[in-house]
């Protein structure tokens, strides 16, 4: 048991980035912000359900609503799970684990541990709040709140146990596509649209309920369909008789013979085929380095520019967030400005949708420059490299910052012209637009590079590949989503007062200040600031 409980201690200090010396104040900050930002995806959650279940209890769906709703949980947990689960029990670095003493048993049996923790707690965040609103508003007996702990530990056992057999073939796909980065990419770019897109019309989805349009199409016929629709939902179905207390012992023994026979199937695999594979894995990344490339003669810049790149495509991890999200954002801004057309714009005005604007490119390219929070740690333990060569710390820093623009402004452009062409906005708009969110993405970029000289985080496990956020990315993207929210909501709150050319003149009035200092700071001093790093 002591063992079993040590590997799990080292499962969570492996999977979360500890520091020591930081400060009570830091570790208080860090605790709230992560409070504040769980009660605002609660607080959206409740406010985006809330009107949702009323329309569902005046259409006597009320049992529906929870079948449809723990579906949906338990479809989110099964991607979200096969993820985490393929990432934490095959690809993960902490190789020295294998050295120790333990059964391979042991071994999975403390890594499905951790993650079945992480689940629970994703789970509670997803339903507890949601299950609470349901009671209160249907008025549910004690015997429904006593419920909600055994019930929430079971609900995600199914999603768990199946994302635990579906991970063996992801671990085998991902494997075989781990250096085919064209195919990876195009993967990615469709995987993260088609979430998008999902999402968007999710959310107009929502907005008919709060607008209490939906109503309208719920006639008897529509509300037999849905009823008759969640009895093929088993699990989710099971899931409800165990909380609302309805046929509760039959459900009850079906549950736990299904868990049983899923723990089973587990149990055979962590003691028979475990240990082999995660084995293979390992000695099937040793192999001799059999390439050979004449020596092409290059500038010096062209020379940086070439093994920058080389730097990021190494790795699927640093190509996916060094384009995906990028490549993506005119899908992304397109479908918010649609969104904001037909639901908004038409109700508070033509003027706000430059606002929106502003507020999802800020927001989305933030996301894709804060990989530049990792542009001095994820050269590893091959750092020492930039500092032998004979080339100025200026030179390399400013290479790693252009990468970035070339990626993000040709992106930007596009959106803008894309949503011109759509006849969203006109084309003198696009172009402002586009430049003035440029030089606050520019503005970023620089913050984000002298975020990671100023702390640079250093990984010794493996090959030294950043797969996490760190505390630069982090920050990064709370600097752009702060900016966001500042220039979008504020240019949304001025088309009410001022005209549109006012707008633009606060936006490069923050903008061009913007770019200039933050990039002015970070390479000011910078040779001296550089020199001072060490691995």
């Amino acid at each position: 048991m002591n063992q079993f409980l040590t590997l799990v201690k080292l499962e969570f200090l492996n999977g979360t980035q500890r520091n020591k010396n930081a400060s009570i104040f830091s570790r208080i900050k860090k605790w709230l912000l992560i409070l504040l930002g769980l009660g605002c995806v609660i607080a959206l959650i409740l406010y985006a359900l809330g009107s949702i279940l009323g329309v569902c209890l005046e259409a006597n769906l009320n049992h529906e609503f929870i079948v449809y709703y723990v579906f949906i949980v338990q479809i989110v947990q099964l991607f979200f799970g096969i993820s985490i689960t393929t990432k934490t029990l095959y690809f993960k670095t902490d190789n020295n684990m294998l050295k120790l003493p333990v059964s391979g048993k042991m071994l999975f049996l403390a890594k499905i541990t951790y993650l079945f923790i992480y689940e629970l707690i994703f789970t509670t965040i997803l339903a507890l709040p949601v299950f609470i609103l349901y009671g209160v508003q249907t008025m549910q007996g004690l015997g429904f709140y006593l419920m909600l702990l055994p019930n929430l530990i079971f609900l995600p056992c199914i999603p768990f146990l199946f994302a635990l057999l579906f991970s063996v073939p992801a671990m085998y796909l991902v494997g075989y596509l781990k250096n085919k980065f064209i195919v990876m990419f195009i993967l990615y770019i469709i995987t993260l649209a088609f979430g998008f897109i999902v999402y968007i019309y999710g959310l107009k989805f929502i907005m008919s309920f709060l607008d209490n349009e939906i109503t309208n199409i719920f006639s008897s016929d529509t509300i037999f369909n849905i009823k008759q629709y969640a009895n093929y939902l088993i699990f989710a179905l099971l899931f409800k008789n165990s909380l609302l207390l309805y046929n509760f012992i039959p459900s009850f023994f079906v549950n736990i013979g299904l868990v049983c026979i899923l723990i089973f199937v587990i149990f055979i695999f962590a003691d028979k085929i475990y240990l082999k594979i995660i084995l293979s894995n390992n000695e099937k990344d040793l192999k001799p380095f059999k390439s050979k490339k004449d020596i092409k003669y290059r500038s010096i810049e062209s020379a940086l520019f070439f093994r920058e790149f080389i730097n990021i495509f190494r790795s699927p991890n640093y190509s996916f967030q060094y384009l995906t999200v990028v490549a993506t954002t005119p899908l992304m801004v397109y479908f918010s400005s649609e969104i904001a057309s037909s639901i908004g714009v038409s109700k508070i005005g033509q003027g706000v949708l430059p606002g929106i604007i502003v507020l999802v490119l800020i927001m989305f390219l933030s996301m894709g420059t804060s990989f530049a929070a990792t542009s001095v740690t994820r050269e590893g333990g091959n750092f020492f490299h930039t500092k032998l060569i004979p080339v100025k710390y200026s030179k390399q820093i400013l290479i790693k910052f252009l990468i970035y623009l070339f990626v993000s402004i040709p992106a930007i452009f596009i959106s803008t012209f894309i949503l011109a062409f759509a006849g969203f906005i006109n084309y003198i708009s696009a172009v402002l637009i586009a430049v003035s969110v440029s030089f606050i993405i520019i503005g970023n970029i620089a913050s984000s590079i002298l975020l990671d000289i100023k702390r640079p985080q250093f990984y010794y496990l493996d090959d030294g590949e950043v797969t996490n956020t760190n505390k630069n990315i982090n920050s990064s993207i709370s600097i752009g989503f702060l900016i966001a929210v500042l220039m979008g909501i504020g240019s949304i709150i001025m088309s009410f007062f001022v005209s549109l050319p006012s707008m633009y003149l606060v936006l490069f009035g923050f903008g061009i200040p913007y770019m200039i200092i933050e990039s002015f700071v970070l390479f000011f001093k910078l040779e001296k600031r550089y020199r001072s790093i060490e691995l």
